[in-house]
């Protein structure tokens, strides 16, 4: 079991690994409700990390030599192509060689139903060949190639590879409404999600802070005085365009949301009303008319306004003349669709999404989709933590089915840093950004039989097929984000291997009575569980539905979690350590540790039977908690509310095995009760 666990987290943990010892006595949890869309002996005999996975392919023996080489495009090379080799080529050094790499668009390349972005790819001794269908699935053979190149080294394996998507749209949502971001910004993050195949952006342009779109008929929409934050940044019809056309030539559709009528205390300050106000609708009516003007049908049939989070007494007579408004551009209308919205308009796509109660039993449920639709129902990346975010992503079928359909249109993945970022930089570290997306991209190119709810949160066994198909994921993920997101904040660690002994829950009134037991290994009238990975997810927070191991537990328990780390060598080794996810919308959360101490609820470490306290200092040491929300808060948050975004921290260990006992009660609903000790690379 040592050297299996070892080789799929070694590139990691380095020194350090886990080992069996108390936390997994040999008593694996066998979980195989969820099976991998792909035989995991291709991952295990792959020579190149690819994400997302290939849906067939053919490893073969021979590599092809390219070592100091250059592709050189041939065939049916169009614009798009160029784009890609030269993002491929920006920033490297290129060789002084070149191999062929031929392109072909053939009409009987692939079957129909997998025409449409699918591609064939082939490395023999001659080079290598794409074909597809269309000019997208031309673009995805050589994202795919791309990846070969830079993760198989100096050679490219012979291979057969045959490849398509399950869903027709993988997308991902940037809030630049709440949080304006700069168009090279913007640009730099599509030509990223451009190499996972992701294919649309939906870009939130509208907040309750700003109209951030310029306003020609209406130029006091754009006076700083109507807005709270960023005040002089706009983003001209000019801007818009470029940003269109930036992503079309990467296969990446744009949908742009004006939000309304609700998140539009903006349109309040600047003309004194609603916008569901007769008044008010004849301005929207001239927005969307300037709007659809400036930005065309062809590069923009889709157009999203919102509706979500509000309620007006003339829901229906709004949803009507929006939607025909934008029909008379010609677009498709698009809305947000809860339980909390304004009613989806008959000829509008829905965008499916949902927090606590609302969560449809945590993933969206198929037989209620009877409209075209998108699922943003697997988390938002500013309310889960990484490993939470990367997990939920990875085990559930969007749409709640395998594979996609006319209806149920794909994925996106949504980006809300609601309160105030004064330095956006760190936006996609705090949202984890690029970890969630590759999951996301994973799942959605990918699609899956058996639907995994249940695994996010109580992950199982290393031995089982899930844990081993997770494990074979954040390998490739690894080595993805070293060769293409080695700039870009990454806060996922691998955290396969971990293996832990979970004691109690008991009552935190009991648990000093029952501490010394526990730690010498005592557990006679406690209950006990295995649990697996790094992060360990008891209860989350309500807005999330009370998810984890004990999702029944009340406030005023405690629980005690083990692990045994080994140790190659005797000194100091890094960890990333946490006992709390902040959401980054409400803020709700325990606060910034006390200096000394690891949280603020108590949390306590031993480590081979003596207490250790947290090395760190904290300027904002005992501030922050938050017991409740915080909607649209104004004051930024500190980085030293996120432990993911911080530097590691440094523990001293012994040569051999290191057993960890932390001790964690749950102090409040608005904690997210859980324990994150992931051992880092040397």
């Amino acid at each position: 079991m040592f050297k299996r666990i070892f080789l799929v987290t070694a590139c990691l943990l380095g020194a350090l690994y886990p080992v069996a010892s108390v936390a997994n006595a040999g008593d694996a949890r066998q979980d195989e409700s969820w099976t991998s869309p792909h035989p995991l002996s291709l991952e295990e005999s792959a020579r190149v990390a690819l994400l997302p996975f290939p849906q067939q392919v053919e490893w073969l023996d021979g590599a092809l030599n390219v070592r100091g080489k250059e592709p050189s495009l041939q065939g049916d090379v169009n614009d798009m192509l160029r784009t890609a080799l030269h993002d491929y080529q920006a920033g490297r050094r290129q060789g002084n060689g070149t191999f062929p790499v031929t392109f072909s668009l053939n009409a009987d390349a692939l079957p129909a139903d997998k025409s449409v972005e699918g591609y064939r790819l082939s490395v023999g001794q001659g080079g290598v060949t794409i074909c597809a269908v269309t000019e997208a699935g031309l673009l995805n053979g050589f994202q795919t190639l791309r990846q070969m190149l830079l993760t198989g080294g100096d050679r490219l394996p012979y291979c057969e590879i045959t490849d398509w998507p399950a869903f027709c749209y993988r997308g991902y949502m940037q809030d630049c409404g709440r949080n304006f971001r700069s168009v090279e910004r913007l640009k730099h993050e599509l030509s990223l999600a451009a190499q996972l195949k992701v294919n649309l952006f939906h870009w939130h342009l509208t907040d309750y802070p700003a109209w951030h779109i310029e306003c020609r008929c209406y130029p006091a929409l754009n006076a700083p005085q109507h807005r709270t934050r960023d005040k002089n940044d706009t983003y001209t019809y000019e801007q818009i365009r470029e940003v269109f056309a930036y992503a079309a030539a990467r296969n990446i559709t744009i949908i742009p949301e004006l939000d309304m009528p609700g998140h539009s205390a903006y349109f309040e300050r600047a003309f004194g009303f609603r916008m569901n106000t007769p008044q008010g609708m004849k301005i929207v009516g001239e927005l969307l008319d300037e709007f659809c003007n400036e930005i065309p049908a062809d590069i923009c049939p889709i157009v999203h306004f919102g509706a979500d989070e509000v309620r007006i007494p003339n829901a229906a007579e709004f949803v009507g003349f929006v939607t025909q408004k934008l029909q008379s551009h010609g677009r498709t209308p698009m809305q947000w669709a809860s339980s909390r919205d304004l009613p989806v308009g008959e000829h509008s796509i829905e965008q499916r999404w949902g927090e606590g109660a609302d969560m449809v039993a945590r993933s969206i449920r198929p037989e209620r989709i009877t409209r075209r639709a998108f699922d943003s129902t697997m988390g938002y990346t500013n309310l889960l933590d990484p490993a939470l975010l990367v997990r939920r992503y990875f085990f559930m079928r969007p749409c709640g089915v395998a594979a996609g359909d006319e209806q149920k249109l794909g994925t996106i993945m949504c980006i809300w840093p609601d309160g105030r970022v004064d330095n956006k930089e760190y936006i996609p570290g705090m949202a984890n950004m690029w970890p969630g997306m590759m999951a996301m991209a994973e799942r959605a190119w990918k699609g899956g039989g058996a639907d995994g709810d249940h695994l996010p949160l109580d992950m199982p066994a290393a031995d089982t097929v899930p844990g081993r198909a997770y494990a074979h994921f954040e390998r490739r993920m690894q080595a993805i984000r070293r060769v293409q997101f080695s700039g870009e904040a990454f806060p996922m660690w691998t955290e396969s291997g971990v293996a832990w002994t979970v004691i109690g829950p008991v009552k935190s009134s009991e648990a000093a009575s029952r501490r010394d037991a526990v730690r010498a290994g005592r557990y006679e009238g406690l209950s006990t569980r295995k649990a697996n990975c790094a992060n360990l997810y008891f209860r989350t927070r309500p807005d999330t539905g009370y998810l984890g191991m004990f999702p029944q537990v009340r406030p005023g328990q405690t629980v005690w979690a083990i692990t045994t780390i080994q140790a190659d060598r005797a000194g100091r080794h890094k960890f990333m350590v946490g006992f709390d996810a902040p959401a980054r919308s409400n803020r709700r959360w325990t606060g910034i540790p006390r200096n000394g101490t690891w949280s603020q609820t108590g949390a306590r470490i031993w480590l081979n039977g003596n207490e250790i306290t947290n090395p760190r200092t904290y300027r904002l040491a005992g501030q922050n908690a938050h017991p409740g929300n915080a909607w649209n808060f104004e004051k930024p948050l500190d980085p030293e509310e996120i432990w993911w975004v911080q530097e590691p921290i440094e523990i001293e260990l012994k040569r051999g095995e290191n057993t960890f006992v932390i001790e964690l009660p749950y102090v409040g609903e608005h904690h997210s009760w859980g324990v994150s000790l992931i051992p880092l690379e040397d």
